[in-house]
């Protein structure tokens, strides 16, 4: 079972909107870049048909890009939610935040956080602003931190 510390959730959070708005931004240029070519060269057939061809495909993956953004978007600001979880189940439990782990990358109804060597089933009300924390038992005991096998 895959579990997750908060410097991993707070390092992955922001590499992934970074790549993702680089990537759009570069799209975006390769669109433009075309744009113009296309009008310089607009006489030439050839050049004609694969300027549009390019720009459809750029305007598919870009749409492309925009969903996984809005979707990366949505799990930033679950993942935000989670980092101050972590922070306080820590406080509650009184142990250090480095010694809490958790099953998942965004904060949700079921995940599992595990600390003092125990395990435990996360219950979150409907706005997500209390948990409570139930003991449980995971059939897999090998634990893999952070992904790493």
């Amino acid at each position: 079972m895959n579990f997750y510390t908060l410097d991993y959730i707070i390092k992955h959070q922001s590499t992934n909107m970074i790549i993702r708005s680089a990537l759009i931004i570069l799209l975006l240029a390769v669109v433009i870049i075309t744009g113009f070519r296309f009008m310089k060269y607009r006489m030439k057939t050839r050049l004609r048909d694969i300027s549009i061809g390019i720009a459809v495909f750029i305007f598919i993956l870009l749409g492309i890009q925009v969903e996984n953004y809005t979707r990366n978007h949505k799990d930033f600001s679950q993942s935000h939610v989670l980092v101050k979880f972590i922070e306080s189940v820590a406080t509650d439990a009184k142990v250090a935040t480095d010694d809490i782990l958790v099953n998942s990358t965004t904060l949700k109804d079921g995940i599992i956080v595990r600390y003092n060597e125990e395990d435990y089933t996360v219950h979150l009300n409907d706005d997500n602003n209390s948990y409570t924390l139930q003991r449980t038992h995971v059939i897999d005991h090998n634990v893999y931190i952070n992904g790493e096998r």
